[in-house]
């Protein structure tokens, strides 16, 4: 009896070691855990949100939300893809509306669609994003520094894709 109470426990303890190390291997390789800093993806993501992001096998597509690493900054970037190689964006400044290959994007996730949206920056409109890069904007135009001002980013620097919001667990689930 003793014995069979001995081997269940050590089964136990070895299915909660293999459990540990699986989610050890999968959060080093496969996924990452990132905190939101600033305001610059309201209203679709706010100040400490937590997030999972992956990046194996990612390639970007419009409207994604991502993950960046831009060596200007301190803390990685979260943004939204606009448009990706060989796509041509376009700001109207009356309308304050966006197009990329002349078709206009519905942004119900963005706030602020006021003159902000022509940030200082080095880009001339309209914009043709070079090849391997890709053009972002936060949702909170008027409060991101992105692709206006920094130009199109290299895809390279992309640590991954918004998966899923884990905090506030209110809110969790995926972000779209």
């Amino acid at each position: 009896m003793k014995q069979r109470i001995v081997s269940s426990v050590i089964d136990l303890i070895d299915i909660i070691c293999s459990a540990i190390f699986l989610m050890l291997i999968l959060f080093i390789f496969v996924f990452k855990y990132v905190t939101v800093i600033g305001d610059s993806m309201n209203p679709t993501l706010h100040e400490n949100d937590k997030l999972i992001i992956s990046g194996m096998f990612y390639t970007p597509q419009q409207g994604d939300i991502i993950v960046i690493d831009e060596e200007t900054e301190s803390e990685p970037l979260i943004k939204r893809v606009i448009a990706t190689e060989g796509q041509v964006v376009d700001i109207d400044p009356e309308s304050w509306t966006i197009t990329v290959d002349g078709v206009k994007l519905d942004e119900d996730y963005t706030i602020n669609k006021v003159a902000g949206l022509m940030a200082v920056g080095s880009v001339q409109f309209p914009y043709t994003v070079e090849e391997g890069k890709i053009f972002v904007m936060g949702d909170n135009r008027n409060n991101s520094k992105d692709s206006r001002m920094l130009g199109a980013l290299d895809v390279s620097q992309i640590l991954g894709r918004v998966i899923v919001r884990v905090v506030p667990f209110d809110q969790m689930g995926k972000v779209k």
